[in-house]
């Protein structure tokens, strides 16, 4: 497998949240917090397979007490960065963000309410964010909903939706029944984005067939906060560690077998691991 620059590398910077979603499956391993010392040693051992953090895979990085510092380290190292978070922190963490540097994108997962004890609390957060981010507008910020049925949003979602509509009348251009569009623009910087409904892949799921491809070790792979190296943003539990950045080298892990076997089966469109069989973002082929 050649190497070559990914365009996205999914950093956990903590495998810790602080809510309980139920589409997002709580994380077996240890709970834990990335260090400094061993953040340091990953942006060491990152330079060169890519410039763009995505501090995501588990967890709420937003819970991490040394964001600030890490979205300074990372970008000291030239790396953007770009966040997605279930919006619980974002009005408590509005001074870091909006005073990053090199934050290219935040992302704020509006399904994740399900997860919070009243809803309209937890606009009153995003809000509070978006009304700072109003004046300092310096990314983009998206909020993320499940995809509609029939044009309209899921019934979890009605009151969340009332919400947003009294801030952003003009998001009810989602309601009209011929307006499928993917995003619609709120404000300077703000934008409603529809976010597919998926389900974490596992290997207690029933397997599908073996043909099929995708984009892990060509366009992104995965650090988890131990240190464990993965294919992509999914395998949230380590299923298809390829090796510790921590103990081995990035390239001579992309190098190993285990990592050509998978690269090498998507160019021949079969899918080598059992958890790429659960998983629904892989493109399926007869």
């Amino acid at each position: 497998m050649a190497l070559s620059m990914f365009s996205k590398i999914f950093l956990e910077i903590t495998n810790i949240c602080d809510l309980s979603c139920e589409f997002c499956p709580q994380t077996l391993r240890k709970r834990e917090f990335l260090s400094r010392e061993r953040f340091l040693l990953f942006l060491d051992r990152l330079a060169g397979f890519g410039r763009h953090l995505y501090f995501h895979l588990k967890g709420e990085p937003l819970l991490h007490p040394d964001l600030g510092d890490f979205l300074a380290l990372a970008e000291e190292e030239g790396f953007a960065i770009t966040l997605t978070t279930n919006g619980t922190q974002v009005a408590e963490r509005a001074p870091i963000l909006l005073g990053a540097a090199k934050l290219r994108k935040l992302s704020i997962s509006l399904h994740s309410h399900c997860g919070a004890d009243n809803v309209d609390s937890y606009w009153r957060g995003v809000e509070a964010f978006l009304d700072l981010h109003k004046s300092a507008a310096a990314f983009p910020v998206s909020l993320r909903l499940w995809n509609r049925g029939a044009g309209q949003m899921p019934p979890e979602a009605a009151r969340l939706w009332e919400l947003i509509r009294a801030r952003y009348p003009a998001a009810g251009e989602w309601d009209s029944s011929g307006a499928q569009a993917k995003a619609i623009k709120l404000d300077n910087q703000v934008f409603l984005n529809q976010a597919d409904r998926f389900s974490w892949p596992g290997l207690a799921l029933p397997q599908g067939g073996t043909r099929g491809f995708c984009q892990g070790l060509r366009n992104q792979i995965g650090i988890l906060v131990d240190g464990s190296v993965v294919p992509c943003c999914l395998d949230g539990e380590g299923a298809m560690t390829l090796g510790n950045i921590l103990d081995e080298d990035l390239g001579k892990i992309l190098a190993g077998p285990r990592a050509r076997a998978i690269h090498d089966g998507f160019s021949q469109r079969r899918l080598v691991e059992a958890l790429c069989r659960t998983c629904g973002y892989v493109r399926k082929f007869d």
